[in-house]
């Protein structure tokens, strides 16, 4: 089973690789996440001066947190297409009359949404954190007017961690929502662009809610972890949530999204007529 798995795992990235859209999206995201390292600052109002540079992880918190997003879409769109193109072309019927089953099929698309996420997400953290460590200075946050530190070394660098390590469950589950959606329809136009509307709506919505009320969707956390950093890199003074530390939630609520995606996903295409 698992040799199968590999092998439609591999196929499938074959198939990524031969899309012109994908190396389309890398540069993109790229791009996008150098502009917001460069542009952001300018945008805020941030000046360097004479005793003051740019910090090198104020200026990742704004690259990472705006080339994930990006990258978000990149992945909504892909995940969204796996099945559902399928169908597009056909090729569904051709792959469930060889020797694999069902599950075997679903795992492997599962497996190439996780890796695809990883991908990406290393992608995004390699070229901010590259531009930050050239571009700006990595040591304390401090006052450039009182001549005091205002954040150790390793107090910043411990909140990046934690905000970089917060942000992927988050991430994946997005990949799982377009895996979910893909089995919704035979088309991959349609599947695109229904996940984007769902991202996008639960986007809004979920930004009306109370603070409380947003802790339990999976969409709050990216955001969180980043607006946090952000603000110790820049100097100011907050804190991590006690209640989300305490219960863990940046891990529990992406973890049972995705356990909800994942049954419904695989019990609607199970049951699916799909004749040879």
């Amino acid at each position: 089973m698992i040799g199968r798995v590999r092998r439609l795992v591999a196929g499938e990235f074959l198939k990524l690789y031969a899309q012109p859209f994908f190396y389309f999206a890398l540069v993109l995201v790229f791009v996008l996440t150098l502009m917001a390292e460069l542009l952001v600052p300018i945008f805020r109002g941030q000046k360097e001066t004479l005793w003051r540079s740019y910090h090198s992880l104020q200026l990742f918190a704004y690259g990472f947190k705006w080339g994930l997003q990006v990258a978000t879409f990149v992945l909504l769109i892909f995940s969204g297409m796996l099945f559902a193109g399928e169908f597009d072309r056909g090729t569904i019927k051709n792959l469930l009359t060889r020797p694999i089953t069902r599950l075997e099929f679903f795992l492997a698309k599962c497996v190439t949404v996780t890796t695809l996420a990883a991908l990406l997400y290393v992608f995004v953290f390699f070229v901010s954190m590259t531009y930050a460590l050239w571009r700006g200075d990595l040591g304390p946050v401090w006052d450039d007017t009182q001549f005091i530190i205002m954040r150790s070394h390793e107090e910043i660098v411990a909140h990046a961690r934690k905000a970089f390590v917060i942000t992927f469950l988050p991430f994946l589950a997005v990949g799982f929502l377009g895996i979910l959606v893909s089995n919704l329809t035979e088309s991959s136009g349609y599947a695109v662009a229904i996940a984007l509307l769902v991202f996008i709506f639960g986007s809004l919505v979920s930004g009306w809610l109370s603070d409380r009320t947003q802790q339990k969707i999976f969409l709050y956390y990216g955001s969180y972890a980043f607006d946090k950093l952000l603000v110790w890199s820049e100097g100011g003074t907050t804190r991590w949530n006690p209640d989300i530390d305490a219960r863990r939630l940046y891990v529990s609520v992406p973890l049972l999204t995705i356990a909800a995606f994942v049954p419904s996903a695989f019990g609607i295409f199970r049951w699916r007529n799909i004749s040879a």
